[in-house]
C-alpha cells in the first residue's frame, strides 16, 4: 500500500485537506505520485527532472505537498464538486505499477472519471492502466517537433515517443488519448499548429500548456511566450478541434508565425466572442487554474469561461494582428 501521495494545494484546499483561499476552483483533482527522489527523465523545463534543483513540492509554478495516501482517498470519498481526477507520474522504479494501484483504489472510493498523465514504457502499461479503471491517458510529448524535442527530452526518444502515443489511441480509442503541448519551448507557429492538426486528423486530443519559466531548472532564464502569439495559437487550436479550419486555412510569414485566418470573419468573431478558446484545454472539466502564471499575472489558459469573458477586451487586441487580416473563404 502506498504511503503518500502529492495534491496540487488548489485541490488540497478543496478537499478540505488546508484550510486557504483559491481564486478559482479546480473542478478536476489533481494527484501526483510521490518518491523520495526526483523524476528519472530530465526534461530541460520541468522542476521535478533528475537535473533540475527546483523545489520538488512544484510541478510548473503549482506546490504539491504530500498527503498520506489515505486521507487523500477519504477526502476523495467524500468529496463534492470535482468532475474528475487527473495523476500526474513521475518516472522511477516501479512507477507504472504505483499508479494502477492509485486508480484502483480511488475506483474502490468514487466512480469520478480518472485520467492518468504518464509515459508509458510499453503497450502492456496501457493495457493495465486502462484495465483499472483508467479513462484517458495524456503522455507529454511537449514539443510540436522533432529538432526541439531532441532539445528539451534528452531523455526520450521523438520516433517511440509519438509510436507509443499512436498505440495508445488505438487501445484507448477516439480522443480518450490526450498529447500535452507546450508552446514556447522553440520552433515556429506553423511547425506547432501543424502538430496540433496532425493529431486531431489521428483522433487524439491536444492539452495546450505555455511555458513557463522555473528557477532551478535548465530553461530558467528561457522567456515565456509572447502573449499574442498564444492567443493566436488557441484560436488555430479551437478552430482544428472543432473542424472550423484545416491548414489550409492558416497563413504564416517567413518565419512560420501565425499571420492570418482565413476563414467567414463573422464566424471567426463569433468564436472569439464566445471566449472557449482560451479556457484552459485538455480532458473534459480540466482547468488547471493558474498553472502557467501567478494571480494578477497576464492569464495564458483561463480556468472560467467567466473570467475569459471578463477579459475578452484584452484577448481582442492580443488578437488584433490575427482579426485585423485573412481572407474569407
Amino acid at each position: 500500500m502506498l504511503d503518500y501521495i502529492r495534491v496540487s494545494i488548489g485541490t488540497a484546499a478543496k478537499l478540505g485537506l488546508l484550510r486557504i483561499r483559491v481564486l478559482a476552483e479546480p473542478t478536476t483533482a489533481y494527484l501526483m505520485t510521490f518518491t523520495d527522489g526526483r523524476c528519472m527523465a530530465n526534461c530541460a523545463f520541468c522542476t521535478q527532472a533528475m537535473g533540475s534543483k527546483s523545489d520538488p513540492e512544484y510541478l510548473s509554478r503549482v506546490t504539491w505537498p504530500k498527503f498520506k495516501f489515505n486521507d487523500v482517498l477519504n477526502a476523495i470519498e467524500h468529496a463534492d464538486g470535482f468532475r474528475r481526477i487527473c495523476i500526474q507520474t513521475l518516472i522511477y522504479q516501479g512507477y507504472v505499477e504505483d499508479t494502477a494501484n492509485i486508480v484502483s483504489s480511488i475506483r474502490r472510493v468514487t466512480n469520478l472519471p480518472i485520467s492518468v498523465s504518464i509515459h508509458p514504457r510499453s503497450i502492456d502499461d496501457i493495457i493495465l492502466l486502462k484495465n483499472c479503471g483508467v479513462d484517458r491517458i495524456g503522455i507529454g510529448v511537449d514539443a510540436a517537433s522533432e529538432l526541439v524535442f531532441r532539445e528539451v527530452k534528452k531523455t526520450f526518444s521523438w520516433s517511440k515517443t509519438m509510436d507509443m502515443v499512436l498505440k495508445a489511441a488505438e487501445i484507448m480509442g477516439p480522443y480518450k488519448v490526450s498529447v500535452h503541448l507546450i508552446y514556447g519551448l522553440g520552433g515556429s507557429d506553423k511547425e506547432f499548429i501543424s502538430m496540433i492538426n496532425r493529431l486531431y486528423e489521428s483522433k487524439i486530443n491536444v492539452g495546450l500548456f505555455a511555458f513557463t519559466p522555473m528557477e532551478g531548472t535548465s530553461m530558467e532564464n528561457h522567456p515565456k511566450p509572447d502573449i499574442s502569439s498564444y492567443r493566436a495559437v488557441q484560436l488555430a487550436h479551437y478552430l482544428i478541434k472543432h473542424n472550423m479550419a484545416s491548414m489550409d486555412n492558416f497563413e504564416f510569414d517567413d518565419s512560420g508565425r501565425l499571420k492570418a485566418i482565413n476563414i467567414d470573419k463573422t464566424l471567426l468573431a463569433r468564436v472569439v466572442e464566445s471566449g472557449e478558446p482560451f479556457k484552459t484545454s485538455g480532458c473534459p472539466d480540466c482547468n488547471r487554474p493558474f498553472y502557467n502564471e501567478s494571480p494578477g499575472e497576464t492569464i495564458y489558459n483561463y480556468p472560467t469561461i467567466d473570467m475569459a469573458l471578463m477579459d475578452l477586451w484584452k484577448i481582442k487586441l492580443q488578437l488584433k494582428h490575427i482579426l485585423n487580416h485573412g481572407k474569407e473563404f
